[in-house]
């Protein structure tokens, strides 16, 4: 239900997008569903196929209806957000190549998203999980592979797509490996000694030859290892032991940055290992573990100190407002 014309467009985006803008695969396959999903729906708001012409056309009304449409079929308002980010980045992509501008995408707003914080795990079911990860499948070097790079991503802090980026150059630094994050951010975060040894038992367990920058982890037929066969891994453990349903390759980011916090690191230092752009991103750690803050406090500051002094010395004293 898309012109011939405006397909080899979006073609000719995609490639802008990865050799101009450096997007990532999975942010360009992102950014493409979502577009198709667009004209989808503008092919059956107008009940014709959608063309270079119709695109150019639409008007608030409909952009504001296919936002309600997103709604009312249940996406979350962060997936509709994302949504118009992308289709706005075809219309800006359009306006720079053909001359055709669509003032109407501009004046719209997504929905507000909703609050969440990130979701660790406790330290019992991060070590339980660490653990457990390497003795799903008969296979032992698959279970390395699952055991190392979990506990990389959990050491170090690493998105599950910097993960799987890792080859055997990184491997050669005695001390530091070098992330290249999102917005093309360079970064460096120590190697942790476990981790390499793992990683190390795991390469010489690994059936098959890779070359010196090939990504080292790899599937159960020797290709390069994806976010989604990973996670299925990890979505076995869960079910297997009763994990958390929020358990996944994200949530042991998360954790690395809670414990840090809860073991006395400062954001400041979280936020650079994390290759966070904003300190207010990192900030968002400071309110998951409002119990171990509350503790902190209480033993470290001098007026919570002497409260605590004085409750100690006379049970019954309350604290003047």
């Amino acid at each position: 239900m898309v012109s011939s014309e405006l397909q080899n467009i979006v073609k000719e985006w995609q490639t802008y997008l990865e050799l101009q803008k450096n997007y990532s695969k999975n942010t360009r396959e992102s950014y493409l569903n979502d577009v198709t999903a667009y004209f989808t729906f503008m092919s059956n708001y107008f009940e014709e196929s959608t063309s270079l012409k119709s695109v150019s056309l639409v008007d608030i009304r409909l952009i504001r209806s296919w936002l309600s449409d997103r709604r009312f079929s249940d996406y979350k308002a962060s997936s509709s957000v994302r949504a118009l980010s992308s289709v706005k980045s075809f219309y800006k992509y359009l306006e720079k190549t053909r001359n055709i501008a669509c003032h109407s995408i501009y004046t719209v707003f997504g929905p507000k998203k909703a609050k969440t914080l990130p979701k660790a795990l406790s330290k019992e079911d991060t070590l339980f999980s660490l653990d457990k990860v390497a003795s799903l499948n008969k296979t032992q070097w698959i279970n390395l592979r699952n055991k190392s790079l979990l506990t990389l991503i959990y050491a170090s802090g690493l998105r599950i797509s910097e993960a799987l980026l890792l080859t055997k150059q990184h491997i050669k630094d005695a001390e530091y490996i070098k992330v290249i994050g999102k917005g093309n951010k360079e970064r460096l975060v120590p190697w942790i000694n476990n981790v390499k040894k793992l990683i190390l038992e795991y390469l010489e367990e690994l059936p098959y030859a890779i070359g010196e920058n090939e990504p080292i982890f790899r599937t159960k037929t020797g290709k390069v290892l994806h976010r989604c066969n990973f996670n299925s891994e990890l979505v076995k453990l869960r079910r297997i032991y009763g994990l958390p349903e929020h358990l996944s390759s994200h949530s042991f980011r998360h954790s690395f940055a809670t414990h840090l916090l809860e073991n006395g690191a400062d954001l400041r230092s979280i936020q650079e290992l994390l290759g966070h752009k904003s300190l207010s991103t990192t900030q968002k750690y400071t309110k998951i573990n409002l119990t171990h803050l509350e503790s902190v406090y209480n033993k470290s500051h001098p007026e919570a100190k002497l409260s605590l002094d004085k409750k100690a010395i006379n049970p019954n004293f309350i604290e003047a407002k």
